[in-house]
């Protein structure tokens, strides 16, 4: 992805900058890391013009945009894979271009034969394997962040009764259907 040194600040759904302004290529590294179908193969190529980069800084909408789409972008050359063995043809090389006010340029080479490219495929393979590395490392990261927020969401109640059974009454009726919220509850009865 070629760069200009733009200073701005930017924000998407994932990621908010900690500093008020960083550059154009901040940004784009930051896009290179989050969407491996940045990283361009053989005959297989996904880039953001400029233009499109300096907007969705400043723009979430644009941002947003941005990112779902190269989130689908790899799903969008396997369909023009699978469209090109319908019609008897090979996909050979692929190069799709997000630019500025939400356009899409697609270059697409097909030729006879049927079947697939083994460029492209490795590619796919590719992009697939390091989005299911970052669904695992993001679950791991939920995984050891879940006892802080436990912590965080604890929940106290007092109840007065005149015996166990009234109590447990109020408990039961308070707590009636959050229960399966709950992992792990502790009950501290006091005489």
């Amino acid at each position: 992805m070629q760069i200009n040194g733009l200073v701005n600040s930017y924000s998407t759904n994932n990621h908010t900058s900690n500093s008020k302004s960083t550059n154009i290529r901040d940004y784009a590294n930051y896009l290179n890391k989050k969407f491996s179908c940045l990283t361009p193969g053989n005959n297989a190529s996904v880039s953001v013009t400029s233009g499109l980069l300096r907007k969705a800084m400043s723009d979430e909408k644009t941002a947003s945009w941005l990112e779902r789409e190269l989130a689908k972008a790899p799903d969008y050359i396997e369909a023009a894979q699978r469209s090109a063995i319908a019609h008897g043809a090979t996909l050979k090389s692929v190069t799709i271009e997000f630019g500025e006010e939400y356009s899409t340029m697609t270059t697409l080479t097909v030729t006879d034969g049927g079947g697939t490219d083994s460029d492209i495929d490795k590619w796919l393979e590719r992009v697939r394997e390091k989005r299911e590395k970052q669904k695992e490392a993001e679950k791991k990261l939920e995984k050891k962040h879940e006892p802080e927020r436990l912590k965080e969401a604890s929940v106290t109640e007092e109840f007065r009764g005149k015996d166990l059974d009234d109590l447990l009454s109020q408990f039961s009726t308070k707590m009636s259907g959050t229960l399966d919220l709950l992992s792990d509850v502790t009950f501290d009865v006091r005489g």
